[in-house]
């Protein structure tokens, strides 16, 4: 009974323990199954892996292939450098162009192919590097293939990430071609520049030659004009005088006067054609007043109308403006009759002449050459409804001695009087012209109020009376012409005067140093290395307040201090007379009554 209960228990113990070793079983099994499963997808996962692997070592190779192709087939030589410029490797054109090996080329070994002169620059582009991180350098190269140096420009940039600047990788690229054709595109330029300045050069002298050819046409048709005209003056002075001389050693003295006046008419028209030159050559003498031009040009329609003649219809248009002009008024008065008298020869067959006076304002762009300042000016203009002039006409029509009128009908000296008048005033002359039309003249002066001129102007100083009255004081005359000195002395010793005279300033001053003269009159251009102002400052350094009466024909390029007198050549010895009494008078010296003639 025992071992049966024995035997039961076994049995089941058993049954128990082969349930468990089956499920044992079934659990290896499972456990089995998954690692094999896990192997294979291991075995998938690395099958994978590998291929990727495979495919990159392939694309990697590839692109080293690339790469080295690359490296190999372009021209630039391609290196790799750590800081500083030590190469750490080479290309294979570096190799074949320099001769150095890639050992060779090491380090700083690099460097021995390049021209001597130019490593120090190289160097310091590798200084310049490590700040700016661009390596930038030309220098020349050493070719072994035919022992020449060349040109190359070379580039390097840091490889490194974020900015790091532990190796580099760069090329140097051959430019030989491209300096010489630099240099030659430089030569070239230096010789285009030097055939330009040569041809300049010549143009230069052509035009200075032309100029000089038209000014010697100038200087010619302008001393011909004077010669011819100052001859036929000179005939009169030479045979009035003549046949005076005749009249009076005849003893038929009351006949010679006819003959004196007929040399001093044309001494008077001799003095007339200088003052015509100089006004052209703006060294006149003028005298400027405040001038209102709407009655200047009012008083003289009288003598306009008669001067053009009936057959003419003269019209005024005036602007009744409320400032003036400051110029000469009698020189003025010339201009606008002798305007007036080339309008009358415009019209033969008659025709309207036109004066009109406007203020206009004038900008820099309507003054050509800048011949005068820009502002506010009286236009006083003279249109005529005449023949006109031509292009040609019109271009020379302010030359001097230049006319279209037939000989004897005018010396050509009028217009450029009035060019002259003009510039010399501050102002300018504009004139249009249409063939067939008629031709407008405009005369531009500078506007002024009438309190502006009277701050410019000094007081006007009261004229003696023309009475006859003894003169008395002592003058110094100077003057380097005896035909001046001794008449003028003569007459003003004749009025009374104490008169001592001097030929130059040194005989002046050597005068002064021993007497003190009520009035020095002297020339303006003197011999002796002193001119006349000259001599006025050094009188009147000795004898300050000395009044001074300058006399000239020709003033130049002097300038005469404001203040002073002047009285120009030629002149009367009434005129002369007038003008020391008017002075004298000022200084408390003369009588009332000035000189009679």
């Amino acid at each position: 009974m025992v071992r049966s209960t024995t035997e039961a228990a076994t049995s089941e113990e058993l049954q128990v323990a082969l349930e468990e070793l089956q499920v044992t079983a079934e659990a290896l099994g499972d456990a089995n199954a998954a690692l094999v499963r896990r192997n294979e997808s291991l075995d998938e996962a690395v099958a994978a892996r590998t291929a990727e692997l495979q495919a990159a070592n392939a694309t990697l190779r590839e692109s080293e292939t690339n790469l080295r192709a690359l490296l190999e087939g372009i021209p630039q030589l391609v290196w790799r450098s750590a800081v500083g410029g030590h190469w750490t490797w080479a290309s294979l054109q570096w190799i074949a162009h320099t001769g150095l090996s890639a050992a060779e080329s090491q380090g700083l070994g690099w460097l021995e192919a390049v021209h001597p002169d130019d490593r120090a620059g190289a160097e310091e582009a590798w200084r310049r590097a490590g700040t700016t991180g661009l390596f930038e350098a030309d220098y020349r190269v050493w070719r072994v293939a035919d022992g020449v140096w060349r040109w190359f420009q070379t580039r390097g940039v840091p490889l490194g990430r974020g900015g790091a600047r532990g190796e580099w990788i760069g090329t140097s690229t051959d430019i030989e071609d491209q300096i010489a054709a630099r240099a030659l595109l430089a030569r070239a330029g230096e010789e285009l520049e030097a055939r330009i300045a040569e041809r300049t050069a010549e143009l230069q002298a052509a035009e200075a030659t032309l100029r000089q050819a038209q000014k010697m046409e100038a200087v010619g048709q302008l001393t011909g004009g004077i010669a011819h005209d100052f001859n036929n003056m000179l005939q009169g002075v030479a045979g009035g005088v003549e046949m005076a001389r005749r009249r009076v050693d005849a003893g038929r003295i009351d006949e010679a006067q006819r003959y004196f006046l007929v040399a001093r008419d044309a001494v008077e028209r001799a003095a007339g054609l200088t003052r015509r030159l100089l006004a052209f050559a703006r060294q006149q003498h003028l005298e400027p007043k405040p001038v209102d031009t709407d009655r200047l040009v009012t008083g003289m329609s009288d003598l306009i109308r008669r001067t053009v003649g009936p057959g003419i219809a003269l019209e005024l248009r005036l602007r009744n403006g409320s400032g003036a002009v400051l110029c000469d008024p009698n020189e003025l008065e010339n201009v606008l009759l002798n305007l007036c008298i080339n309008a009358r020869d415009a019209m033969p067959d008659g025709g309207r002449l036109t004066l009109c006076t406007e203020d206009v304002d004038l900008a820099a762009a309507d003054i050509p050459g800048g011949e005068a300042a820009p502002g506010r000016y009286v236009a006083l203009m003279v249109a005529d409804t005449g023949t006109g002039m031509p292009p040609e006409v019109l271009a020379r029509v302010f030359d001097p001695f230049f006319t279209t009128k037939p000989m004897g009908q005018g010396t050509g000296l009028g217009l450029s009087q009035v060019w002259g008048f003009a510039r010399q005033s501050s102002g300018l002359v504009q004139v249009e012209s249409t063939p067939g039309r008629g031709t407008t003249f405009r005369l531009l002066l500078p506007f002024h109020t009438r309190s502006a001129i009277a701050a410019i102007l000094p007081a006007e100083e009261p004229a003696p009376a023309s009475q006859q009255a003894r003169m008395s004081g002592t003058v110094l005359l100077v003057d380097d012409e005896d035909a001046v000195r001794g008449p003028a002395a003569d007459r003003l010793r004749e009025l009374g005067y104490a008169v001592l005279v001097a030929e130059d300033g040194p005989a002046a001053l050597r005068i002064l140093a021993s007497v003190r003269p009520d009035l020095l009159v002297t020339d303006v251009g003197l011999p002796g290395g002193m001119n006349g102002r000259q001599v006025a400052e050094a009188a009147r350094e000795r004898l300050p307040g000395l009044p001074v009466l300058f006399v000239t024909g020709y003033i130049g390029s002097t300038v005469l201090p404001s203040g002073f007198e002047v009285i120009g050549k030629p002149f009367t010895l009434v005129d002369l007379a007038r003008r020391v009494a008017a002075i004298l008078k000022v200084q408390g010296r003369q009588p009332d009554r000035g000189p009679g003639a």
